[in-house]
């Protein structure tokens, strides 16, 4: 019996090493986003002078329906999740969600781990601050992933339609829609294989990401009645979709503030080639690849350089400058516990 006491004792000490281990790691995230925002707002500040530029040249009541128009992109997003807990009956309102909205994003524009980062950070805030059991907040960001990537192949089809109908299909286009489902595809189905418990470690490539290992661990313990409920998915599909259309008509607002008119379904493709360029891409916010691929889908729509670059210029303003202050605030206070039961 001793000698199996001191086998076990051993064992112990590792998994408790191994806790350990994780807090250190967890611990280095703000400071990790801290310099990350620093990064890009350094490699942005020429791309920040002209919007304030731009600001003053603006048309005011177009830059407030862009700005008004983002702000409703914040609640939908937090929509999304509460769609999620409610039906897991925790009480999280869509208002308390909005600031983990905006830290996401924060976060996500920051840092480029295919949405890892952002998505980590949900989890963190819903367990520590809302004190939600871990697999619901799980569940909560799995059908958030899951969403998201059927509510962009959606818009990518209608995209393709819109440009053969209105213009004509480049190369470029063709390239982009090649490699989308690159992403839209294998993304979603690696979430799945490991909601599956079927799997027990990650590929290597996770662990470069901190806890993403371990959140994808968790994925198989997140309730599938949630993650597979029909009308969850339904409801949060339709969410995700709206979320493009609102950042399509952002783009629109924003020709219409810098003096253009334009068609709405070429702004609305012009809008989902350019974030699909920024998203195969996985630069962080998509800098400059984001910029170049709407100019260029504007242009092929027959919009002038001037203002397509004004326009998209005070957008990125709008969806990247406006959000990084509160954003790194809020994506500090999300990290940290709300005295409280938490949940397990």
């Amino acid at each position: 019996m001793e000698e199996l006491e001191q086998e076990e004792e051993p064992a112990e000490l590792v998994e408790q090493a191994k806790g350990s281990r994780w807090r250190r790691v967890l611990s280095w995230l703000p400071g990790l986003v801290l310099l990350a925002g620093l990064v890009a707002v350094s490699s942005h500040f020429s791309e920040g002078k002209k919007f304030a530029l731009l600001l003053q040249q603006a048309r005011p009541a177009w830059v407030l329906v862009a700005a008004l128009l983002q702000a409703a992109t914040y609640v939908c997003a937090a929509a999304v999740w509460q769609r999620v807990l409610h039906k897991g009956r925790a009480r999280c309102t869509v208002r308390s969600l909005v600031p983990v909205a905006v830290a996401r994003l924060f976060v996500d524009q920051v840092i480029p781990t295919a949405g890892f980062g952002g998505r980590l950070l949900v989890v963190q805030a819903l367990h520590k601050r809302r004190h939600i059991h871990t697999r619901l907040a799980v569940a909560a960001i799995l059908v958030d992933l899951l969403t998201l990537y059927v509510a962009f192949a959606v818009c990518v089809i209608a995209s393709l339609a819109i440009v053969a109908t209105l213009s004509k299909v480049n190369h470029y286009i063709l390239v982009l829609a090649g490699l989308f489902p690159i992403f839209a595809l294998s993304i979603p189905a690696t979430v799945l294989w490991f909601s599956r418990g079927s799997v027990k470690q990650p590929p290597r490539w996770v662990n470069r990401v901190p806890r993403a290992a371990e959140l994808l661990r968790q994925v198989s313990r997140a309730p599938r009645r949630l993650v597979l409920n029909r009308r969850i998915l339904l409801e949060t599909s339709f969410l995700q979709f709206l979320i493009f259309v609102l950042d399509g008509m952002t783009l629109g607002a924003c020709l219409r503030a810098v003096g253009y008119d334009p068609h709405p379904a070429a702004v609305f493709a012009s809008f989902v080639f350019a974030q699909v360029a920024a998203t195969v891409l996985l630069v962080p916010g998509g800098l400059g690849t984001f910029e170049a691929s709407a100019v260029a889908m504007l242009a092929l729509f027959r919009v002038p350089v001037e203002p397509a670059l004004a326009a998209t210029l005070l957008l990125r303003g709008l969806t990247y400058w406006l959000p990084m202050a509160p954003g790194f605030w809020l994506s500090r206070r999300e990290l940290r516990e709300k005295p409280g039961k938490a949940g397990t």
